[in-house]
């Protein structure tokens, strides 16, 4: 048991070390549109809402 304060406290300078995850509600992204287009390493991906409100990503 002496050592379970020792890890949390370890698990929690590892935390704090990573930054972040960058969260974007996809209203931002999507704007009003069903479908934008996403250019990744000069490759076009288009990302669109289905009629279930599912997301799907297209090469």
């Amino acid at each position: 048991m002496s050592e379970e304060p020792a890890a949390q406290e370890a698990l929690e300078r590892v935390r704090a070390a990573r930054p972040a995850m960058v969260r974007i509600a996809s209203g931002e992204l999507f704007r009003g549109q069903r479908e934008i287009v996403i250019i990744h390493r000069g490759t076009e991906y288009r990302l669109h809402i289905t009629k279930a409100d599912k997301l799907i990503l297209t090469k």
